[in-house]
């Protein structure tokens, strides 16, 4: 029976019996939209035809589903002369959202139609809106639903009205039960009326509320139209921060405004949100005003009596109810309360709320068995399409313009410090250069097992051309600047056979084990079955394993099991004739080590095949920067592989080699290593960056966009540390340093003099009228405005750093002096800071230095050297620019749009 309303305020559903009953019948506003057409359909299906008519503006025709075709009206006079309803559904945007409610309102008081309640589904109407339709709906006695609401569900009636309650299969989520639900969020109403099927709970009804700032059918409604429901026996509220609905409810209550006996358990959300200052999601779930999530939370532990529900001492509840934490809690606490309250379940549980993964991957790792999880079969149709899911390896990204944008590396605002794929420059310093040149590419620094095989593999694939080699002599000879020469590398490169040949490998390898169901990152390969089925993916030859093979083979069955990708490789290799054995092996060997960023999706497929490619072409390149080649014994013997083992030899001394032309002594290895690393990358906006996502663009081959990375590199860009070497060479020339780690030269009396010689020619240059005049290298960038003391963030930590460990540089430290010699005598407002470049030069000076002294290097090979070393640096970190532009980027997306160009005159 209907009971009398007890508000001050109109609300005309006294009891959830009435919330969404048979006899409503239900008009849908923009029924044709993107959501309506799809949840539309279902409502109507489920609830046994309850849908009428629908209104699209301006459009006149039918909304098919599965009880057949709902009509479908330009206007809502033109459906009046047909229909009649009690219930309208609003879909329509934001601001279209009042003046629908007013035209249902207009023809309710001209007694066309007897309108009882409205459910909007909009979300994101304003604040204004939400209290129009408030006055409006009141004054017409209509009771108003959401707005940001998935609607109305009744489980006993078999009806839902407006949004997707219960998604696209509802008859499996609304059963029949004792139990309704008030949700702030539609979605979780679904989720908890899932989970209180775990221990035998169904619904009566569901309300999805709706977060805005204004909630039309609040907590004080539901609860007065529950306890006034005979099937309902406890009341579930999932609550979000924001409104004092709740304590408006709880309060009216204890003081008897409305009766309510029946037990409530619920779930307050949010406390993140405190944090907040902003809309996040739900309008409403505002910090502050004492309506957050901790306030709330208080609110119902005093009604209740209780604290908050425990899982390990489920009877701690009172006949009031109690508050969870979890929503995952919320099975439990009805039972608890049921048993004391002497109530039976609804019927017998049903599945259990235990995690269940669909997929999974333990990435190699030995897990506990409280850890371990057993991988179930997903419910149809989700495991056909996991099934499909699993055959794929590796990532596929949104392919968006990425002119000026990277996912490979970034300047990090607070610290001013260049990252690559997260990681500060200043931290990749503690890796090796072969290791920082797959981490590029993987986005993950390998294991040391990997190295020594990465290693083998990079040495092999960088042995000389000599064709290649002689047209960069060629080049060298003609006047070309490192990046000119080494020009000629990446375009007789082209997309080589070798290229071809790996990448055909790799995708047969993938091929495989996508075949063979592998789901471990290491092992995993059933070595059996792989053998039988081996020959169906990968291509036949006639050529046997040769030396390099032997001792790559060899050095990869000391480090892997026959199980693992590489390990069954080498057997495969050893049984079965191939093309190119050698190609086969490393694309073995590089898949191996790409395979755990490939399973967890951090990179593409077409990535990993052409990994070979990339490693590759640096290889080529660093080798043609080789000052000295043919007097060191190191690469010599690398090119002729005599002895094989040779190939181990580390990358980050094989560059060494090439730079200066002999072995590192001491720390000088440490300290080159360091230097490559701080080179890495500047960020994606560096013209060299930009020179190789140009190239990508333009849809060239890999060794192309390495071009690009070395067209727009020169004099400005890199040779700026090849000019600080000269600087240093000129202020020191009438100096004698026997070695730049310990000396008695006073560096500061020559940082005093070479500040007043540049005064004296700045000013010079200035009296006759020169609109330019030549800077002092590696200084004064980056400068950050109102600083009296500028310092590079990078130079900083790798200075303080190699002071700590002894590590010591007198042409650095006159740098420093340098910077406060130019303050001090008015040259400069303020202390500039050293950079990142003047690292480079006194670096590889002091690297170079005995060679200088002893006369086996010449000024212009020592001004050559600090270029070449930013050549390496940033080649590697090029290489992830390469590869991100590749993965994410469009043809043609690095034109400069019409609308940025200038015509100057």
């Amino acid at each position: 029976m209907k009971n009398e309303n007890i508000f001050p305020y109109f609300v005309g559903i006294n009891s959830l019996e009435e919330i969404a009953t048979k006899e409503n019948k239900v008009v849908v506003i923009n029924i044709l939209g993107s959501e309506s057409r799809k949840v539309t359909p279902v409502s109507h299906a489920f609830s046994g035809g309850n849908v009428v008519a629908g209104v699209q503006y301006g459009r006149k025709g039918v909304l098919e589903t599965p009880l057949g075709d709902i009509p479908v009206y330009p206007r809502l006079a033109e459906l009046l002369k047909k229909h009649n309803f009690d219930t309208g559904v609003v879909y329509l945007p934001p601001a279209a959202v009042f003046y629908a409610v007013n035209e249902l309102l207009r023809y309710k008081r001209y007694g066309d139609i007897d309108l009882k309640k409205i459910v909007l589904v909009t979300e994101k109407i304003s604040v204004k809106d939400q209290r129009m339709i408030r006055a409006v709906c009141q004054r017409d006695k209509v009771d108003v639903f959401g707005a940001n609401a998935l609607g109305l569900a009744d489980s006993w009636n078999h009806v839902r009205i407006g949004g997707a309650l219960g998604g696209d299969s509802p008859e499996e989520t609304l059963i029949k039960g004792t139990v309704a639900i008030h949700s702030n969020s539609g979605n979780f109403g679904n989720t908890i009326a899932e989970y209180m099927k775990t221990e035998g709970f169904g619904t009566t009804a569901i309300v999805s509320s709706g977060k805005d700032v204004i909630i039309q059918f609040a907590a004080a409604e539901f609860l007065n139209a529950a306890n006034n429901d005979p099937r309902t026996k406890a009341a579930v509220m999932y609550v979000e921060p924001g409104g004092f609905y709740e304590k408006q409810a709880l309060d009216w209550i204890k003081e008897g405004r409305f009766a309510f006996d029946k037990p409530i358990v619920a779930c307050v959300t949010g406390r993140w949100k405190s944090k907040i200052t902003r809309a996040v999601g739900h309008a409403g779930a505002l910090a502050g005003s004492n309506d957050d999530a901790v306030s709330k939370e208080k609110w119902f532990d005093d009604y209740f009596g209780v604290p908050a529900f425990d899982p390990e001492n489920p009877d701690r509840v009172s006949e009031k109810g109690v508050r969870v934490v979890s929503i995952q809690h919320i099975p439990a606490a009805l039972k608890s309360i049921y048993k004391l309250k002497g109530l039976k379940a609804d019927f017998e549980p049903r599945g259990n709320l235990s995690l269940k993964p669909w997929m999974g991957n333990d990435m190699g790792l030995h897990l506990p068995p409280n850890l371990k999880l057993d991988i179930v079969e997903a419910i149809p149709p989700y495991n056909e399409e996991i099934r499909k899911a699993q055959k794929e390896l590796g990532a596929v990204f949104l392919r968006q313009n990425m002119r000026n944008a990277s996912s490979a590396s970034q300047i990090n605002i607070d610290t001013r410090i260049a990252e690559l794929h997260g990681f500060p420059v200043i931290e990749l310093i503690d890796y090796p250069m072969e290791s920082n040149m797959i981490f590029a590419l993987t986005k993950a620094h390998p294991d040391k097992k990997h190295l020594h095989l990465a290693n083998i593999c990079f040495n092999y694939m960088g042995r000389p051309d000599e064709k290649i080699l002689s047209a960069v002599e060629t080049a060298e000879k003609n006047g070309a600047i490192p990046n000119q020469a080494l020009l000629t590398v990446t375009a007789m490169l082209g997309d080589h056979e070798d290229f071809r040949m790996a990448r055909k490998y790799t995708s047969q390898l993938i091929d495989l084990l996508v075949e063979l169901g592998i789901k471990e990152v290491l092992h995993g390969v059933d070595i059996e079955k792989a053998g039988k089925i081996a020959k169906d993916y990968i291509s036949p030859g006639d050529n046997k394993p040769g030396a390099f093979c032997g001792y790559l083979s060899s050095e990869i069955k000391k480090l892997f099991s026959v199980d693992t990708i590489a390990g069954s490789a080498v057997i495969y290799a050893e049984n079965n004739g191939l093309e190119r054995p050698d190609l086969f092996l490393i694309s073995a060997v590089l898949l191996q080590i790409a395979m755990p960023s490939l399973v967890l999706k951090k990179i593409s497929r077409q990535r990993t095949e052409d990994f070979y490619a990339f490693f590759a072409v640096q290889m080529q390149m660093l080798n043609a920067m080789a000052l000295k080649r043919k007097e060191s014994e190191l690469l010599q013997s690398i090119a002729a592989m005599n002895p094989v083992s040779v190939l181990a030899t580390s990358v980050t001394e094989v560059a060494y080699n090439v730079v200066f032309g002999e072995k590192p002594r001491g720390t000088f290895l440490q300290e080159f290593s360091t230097l490559v690393a701080l080179t890495l990358t500047n960020g994606a906006g560096t013209i060299s960056a930009k020179g190789a996502k140009e190239s990508v663009s333009a849809r060239n081959h890999i060794s192309t966009a390495f071009g690009g990375f070395l067209t727009n590199t020169g004099l400005a860009h890199g040779g700026s540390g090849f000019e600080a070497v000269e600087f240093l060479l000129d202020s020191f020339k009438n100096t004698k340093v026997d070695t730049p780690e310990k000396t008695d030269v006073d560096i500061k009396e020559i940082a005093d003099r070479v500040a007043v010689e540049y005064k004296e020619y700045k000013e010079k240059a200035k009296r006759s009228g020169a609109s330019a005049y030549k800077r002092i290298p590696c200084i004064n960038h980056p400068v950050f405005k109102g600083k009296k003391v500028n310092i590079d963030p990078r130079e900083d930590f790798i200075y303080k750093r190699f002071k700590k460990l002894g590590i010591a540089n007198i042409f650095w430290d006159y740098y420093h002096d340098l910077v406060k010699s130019l303050y001090e005598t008015k040259v400069s407002k303020n202390v500039y800071c050293v950079n990142i470049d003047a690292v480079i030069a006194v670096i590889s000076l002091k690297l170079m230095w005995k060679a200088y002294r002893e006369g086996r290097i010449t000024d212009a090979e020592m001004q050559k050297i600090g270029f070449i070393i930013f050549l390496i640096g940033r080649m590697i970190g090029v290489s992830a620019e390469i590869a991100d532009h590749m993965e994410r980027g469009t043809d043609m997306d690095c034109r400069t749009p019409l609308s940025e160009l200038k015509f100057v005159v």
